[in-house]
């Protein structure tokens, strides 16, 4: 008989984001600690889009309210996605691995899990990143810097952003988490992650994160520019979700950025940096703020790689002589967004020849 962990593993590979198998087996080992048995039966019967208890229950020929438990139980736990209509029916449903499964496991994060994590990101998920060249991550530039261009849209705006939500929760950076379990990382800001409207219900009532006011979050977001932090959130118009705030040291998409060498991990923002060398005195706190190595101080002036620039802005906002601004790239240069969050993923199941939603 087929391992039932197996068999989870080809259900969360389903997604787009991917979930593959390694040599090692080291995601099964994951597994394990994540899922019981009959948690892992349970989930194989879940579809990607929410359904209520009482579908699940006769999908699997069980009692509906028992059922109900169960299901409630495991999105407490975040190994699936809980969510509520208008009317507050609960509806349970399949999460990816990324973003999904593994951000949720915040509060059950130790060493070992940590230890697990990394192998494999090395081994299974940074392989399956190189297959396509769309992200799901998108930089968002800091406003304040290009306040007054007419060219800037809604989806690059903090301020419309957090405008268009009225639930807030902040939460501990699950990367810069991990890597301080690892006796790695930084000192950077911990308590840095946002979520909004349902994703801010959810992390709030499986106690992921705190609830925070609007003008909370405003301050936080000012408070991880100072720290040199790139916001970023998903590569879509619209309502979102979440927002980080990244360092290049410990974040996972900046990593394969800057350590595996993977630029499609970020979509950049529409702008990019550029230096008026008249003015540049060469300081170098430029290149301290810039979270994918792309600036260099050469004879004096510094000298930003436009190819590697992602147009996060942390640069432009604390140059001494005002030497750097944001510059809005021509229309054939712009990133590709995409209109929601599922085009976004069915575009990256495209790339990799996965339909998206399945069954």
């Amino acid at each position: 008989m087929e391992d039932i962990y197996e068999k989870v593993r080809q259900r969360l590979d389903m997604f787009p984001q991917g979930f593959p198998k390694t040599a090692s087996g080291v995601e099964l080992e994951i597994l394990r600690r994540l899922f019981t048995p009959e948690e892992g039966e349970i989930m194989l019967a879940l579809r990607p889009a929410p359904e209520s208890a009482s579908v699940v229950a006769k999908r699997l020929s069980r009692d509906t309210e028992e059922m109900g438990k169960q299901l409630y139980g495991m999105s407490k736990k975040g190994l699936i996605l809980r969510t509520r209509t208008p009317d507050g029916q609960i509806l349970y449903g399949l999460a990816p691995w990324i973003v999904g499964i593994w951000e949720w496991q915040l509060n059950n994060l130790d060493q070992e899990l940590a230890r697990l994590k990394e192998r494999y990101t090395e081994e299974g998920m940074l392989p399956e990143r190189r297959k396509t060249k769309i992200s799901g991550m998108r930089t968002i530039p800091v406003e304040k810097e290009i306040i007054g261009a007419s060219e800037i849209e809604p989806y690059e705006k903090v301020s419309e952003i957090l405008n268009s939500h009225t639930k807030f929760a902040v939460s501990d950076c699950i990367c810069r988490k991990e890597q301080k379990l690892m006796g790695k990382g930084c000192d950077k800001l911990m308590e840095a992650c946002m979520t909004f409207g349902p994703a801010a219900d959810y992390y709030i009532e499986n106690g992921l994160g705190r609830e925070i006011t609007r003008e909370e979050a405003r301050a936080m977001i000012l408070k991880a520019e100072e720290q040199g932090l790139v916001h970023c959130s998903s590569n879509q118009k619209g309502a979102k979700l979440f927002m980080c705030n990244c360092c290049g040291c410990c974040c996972g998409v900046l990593q394969a950025v800057n350590k595996h060498n993977i630029p499609a991990a970020m979509t950049k923002s529409n702008y990019f940096a550029k230096v008026d060398p008249e003015t540049c005195t060469g300081c170098e706190s430029c290149v301290d703020r810039c979270q994918v190595n792309a600036i260099q101080v050469q004879d004096g002036i510094a000298r930003i790689e436009k190819a590697k620039c992602i147009g996060c802005g942390l640069c432009v906002s604390t140059c001494p002589t005002a030497s750097i601004s944001l510059v809005h790239k021509e229309k054939d240069d712009l990133p590709i967004i995409f209109p929601d969050p599922l085009a976004l993923v069915q575009a990256i199941g495209k790339e990799k020849g996965k339909a998206f939603p399945f069954e």
